[in-house]
C-alpha cells in the first residue's frame, strides 16, 4: 500500500490525513509506504499523526516506510523523530 501526501500537513488537513491512513490500514496490509516528497510544510499536529501511524503499524506488525522531502527530513532530524520513524 502506498500513500502520497502533497502540500501542507497542519491542523486543517490532519483529520483528512488520519482518515486516509485509517482507510489504508483496513484491511490490514503487510506494508505501507508514505511518500512525503511533495509536502512543503508539517506542523506538530502533522508530526503527531505520523507518530500515531507509526504506533499503529508497530502494533499491527505492518512494515512502514516514510519517504520525506528534504524539508520534512530536516524537520524529523531536528525533532528527533528520525530515530522513531522508519525514514528512507
Amino acid at each position: 500500500m502506498s500513500i502520497t501526501v502533497t502540500g501542507e500537513i497542519d491542523l486543517v488537513t490532519t483529520e483528512f490525513l488520519k482518515g486516509e491512513f485509517s482507510q489504508a490500514l483496513d484491511p490490514t496490509p503487510t506494508s505501507v509506504v508514505v511518500d512525503l516528497n511533495a509536502v512543503d510544510f508539517c506542523d506538530t499536529t502533522g508530526l503527531s499523526v505520523l507518530v500515531g501511524l507509526n504506533n499503529r503499524c508497530v502494533a499491527d506488525h505492518i512494515a512502514l516506510r516514510v519517504l520525506p522531502s528534504a524539508r520534512i527530513h530536516r524537520l524529523l532530524l531536528r525533532t528527533g523523530l528520525s530515530n522513531l520513524l522508519p525514514i528512507r
